[in-house]
């Protein structure tokens, strides 16, 4: 049986919800906007239900094998041809993640930091950490996470400075359009939602398998509710008719704080932020390096690591991302997202319930 470098319930929680909050934060609040209105912060309640529901199934499919990631659950219920085909799925969908999170944190560092420098220049800045850290696997990108969330505690107490500012009747009255516009959000809620699947590989290696739904609880909880937090500042400072403008209204909310010792908060927020935006493409490359080593069955993941660094550089020199291709780029992840996170996931454990009945029902019948 393979062994599994461990990791704590803290870092579990924090390496799923720092994922999913990293690039998703910047554009959540205008996305609302534009297709619920003021009352698009109801819409996060929807989504944390949801994530709820695909936490419980993915804990209870890693139940019926805790010491195997899925792709040796799979292998063990399906077959190999059928563990190749989830492993190769898995390896291109943390691979498109991954991409996207290099191409929006690149497009945000060259639109309010660096506009002159170019896109694979900065990519090739972000690669050199990221395999650094992502070689050694969960246990140090867990320790990664814990320090980046620890340093990051400054964040919500700036947000909450630009209350004093606030206009809650833009908030008023609720439910302006009836529920049919919250409702039909909840395909806004998919791509922040997206890391959830990552239970399918972190429960191995987790302490206490035992706390698994807990900590779903909690991870989805924070996330939602820094969600929630964002949304509503954003849209009690901007006007209704005003967020929709603004490509990422969360870093434009930052230009009216003023303190004596910094003229430009946005510039530290976006500097800083960037630790939270590796939260996501660091955990994805390590998978994309191990699902890659598991198909061609030789190499370690690290050679492999290295290799698809080279990729994503190569692919930054030749084709350089826009704001309008990476929004592209989110609207297929809703979807491929849905289906990688939530369908695939309920159709295996759908699949081991049967087997585990029908191989039980023909024992008692041998018997």
């Amino acid at each position: 049986m393979k062994t599994y470098r461990p990791i704590t319930t803290l870092q579990f929680i924090l390496i799923i919800s720092t994922f999913q909050i990293s690039v998703a934060f910047l554009a959540l609040p205008r996305e609302l906007a534009r297709h619920a209105g003021t009352d698009g912060w109801m819409t996060v309640f929807l989504g944390w239900g949801l994530a709820m529901l695909a936490s419980m199934a993915m804990v209870k499919l890693m139940k019926h094998s805790p010491d195997n990631t899925i792709l040796e659950l799979v292998q063990r219920y399906m077959g190999r041809w059928a563990a190749k085909l989830v492993t190769l799925l898995f390896m291109i969908y943390f691979l498109l993640l991954a991409y996207d999170g290099y191409a929006v944190a690149t497009l945000v560092i060259k639109l309010w930091l660096m506009p002159t420098t170019l896109i694979y220049i900065l990519a090739f800045l972000l690669l050199i950490p990221t395999y650094q850290i992502a070689q050694h696997g969960f246990q140090v990108i867990g320790r990664y996470t814990e320090i980046v969330s620890m340093l990051s505690m400054w964040i919500p107490l700036v947000y909450v400075s630009t209350l004093n500012r606030a206009h809650w009747l833009y908030l008023l009255p609720l439910f302006k359009e009836g529920w049919l516009p919250i409702f039909t959000s909840i395909k806004i809620m998919i791509y922040p939602l997206l890391g959830i699947v990552l239970v399918l590989f972190l429960y191995p290696h987790l302490v206490k398998k035992e706390k698994a739904m807990t900590a779903m609880v909690i991870s989805n909880s924070l996330t939602c509710l820094a969600y929630l937090g964002i949304t509503i500042i954003c849209f009690v400072y901007f006007s209704p008719d005003e967020i929709g403008e603004y490509n990422d209204p969360v870093i434009s909310i930052l230009k009216s704080i003023e303190f004596q010792f910094i003229e430009r908060v946005e510039v530290l927020f976006i500097a800083f932020y960037l630790f939270i935006f590796s939260c996501i493409w660091i955990p994805s490359m390590h998978i994309v390096s191990r699902c890659s080593a598991s198909l061609l069955g030789k190499g370690k993941d690290n050679i492999h690591l290295a290799v698809w660094c080279i990729v994503i550089q190569i692919s930054f020199f030749i084709y350089r991302p826009s704001f309008m291709a990476a929004g592209q780029i989110n609207n297929s992840l809703n979807l491929i997202g849905f289906v990688m996170e939530f369908v695939l996931p309920a159709a295996i454990l759908l699949y081991v319930v049967i087997f585990n009945k029908w191989k039980g029902g023909n024992k008692h019948e041998m018997g």
